[in-house]
């Protein structure tokens, strides 16, 4: 919340009365992908005046646009941050601030107003809401910021889907993760690698599990370095084949379709030369020049 309330006036306005420091994690799971094991987050805070009313914070994430976002969040607030709420009061004020990292650009807030707001007499949402568009954060702002994990996780994120932009910070990611102890160096490597293996480009995914690995860090080369070269050497292998033998059964069952599509063609064109009175013979010289 930091590094985007630098460029994110929305974010500063409505956090300004919040104390950031008071947030309590609401546990439980409120996705309603359940088998994923994806949760998004809810926190309630107090207001920095202290008061004993109670604002809640919920953090949705999207990596691409989705219509229904704003309904979404709705039940989180119902669900979230009403019932499971155990404080006196049995409704939050409710801040949603929806992340995003996607390619293309997306305002699922100026899509809403624009549909509904004539509906609604210019009326907004029953809960406050703000986009943070993680491309909106500099990677200089990242660079100094001091939760070097969180900062990692954003430069991260920003990049997902920009490999030349992710190789372009890589010293950067390098610099800053030597600023943390083996263990969580190692953590947040493999959880970069886990989470975003899917979104990034292989070469990238490749690179940076070599030079975030602990071993690389320290500039030698460990056994861990050695077996996950032989492993993405395999894999690497294993997907040529796997692609050789796809297009070699690609080809044979394109043909097969072509050649069955052929006969039904030529059956039509015989049965038609027939009606005609068109000879057997006739027919037969016709498909041999064809």
């Amino acid at each position: 919340m930091r590094l985007a309330q630098r460029r994110n006036p929305e974010l500063r306005q409505m956090l300004f009365f919040v104390d950031m420091q008071s947030l309590e994690l609401i546990p439980g799971s409120f996705s309603s992908v359940k088998e994923w094991g994806y949760s998004d987050l809810a926190f309630k805070a107090c207001f920095k005046n202290g008061s004993e009313f109670f604002v809640g914070i919920l953090l949705e994430h999207k990596s691409y646009r989705e219509s229904d976002v704003l309904s979404q969040i709705y039940e989180y607030t119902f669900e979230v941050l009403v019932n499971k709420s155990a404080t006196d009061f049995r409704w939050l004020q409710t801040k949603a601030i929806i992340i995003y990292n996607g390619q293309k650009k997306w305002n699922p807030l100026a899509e809403f107003r624009k549909k509904y707001g004539k509906l609604l007499n210019g009326r907004e949402l029953p809960f406050e809401c703000v986009l943070v568009n993680l491309s909106d954060i500099s990677d200089r702002a990242c660079y100094v910021e001091p939760n070097v994990e969180a900062a990692i996780g954003v430069l991260v994120m920003k990049h997902a889907f920009d490999a030349d932009g992710l190789r372009n910070v890589g010293d950067m990611l390098v610099e800053m993760l030597s600023k943390l102890d083996g263990s969580a160096r190692a953590t947040l490597a493999e959880k970069i690698e886990l989470y975003l293996g899917e979104y990034l480009d292989e070469e990238v995914v490749e690179e940076l599990r070599m030079r975030m690995s602990i071993g690389q860090a320290l500039g030698i080369k460990t056994a861990g370095d050695r077996r996950r070269a032989a492993e993405r050497a395999g894999l690497r292998r294993g997907m040529k084949r796997g692609i050789e033998k796809g297009i070699e059964k690609g080809i044979e069952k394109g043909v097969e379709q072509e050649r069955k599509r052929v006969e039904a063609r030529d059956k039509k064109i015989a049965k038609f030369l027939q009606s005609i009175n068109v000879s057997e013979k006739d027919i037969a010289a016709a498909f041999a020049i064809k």
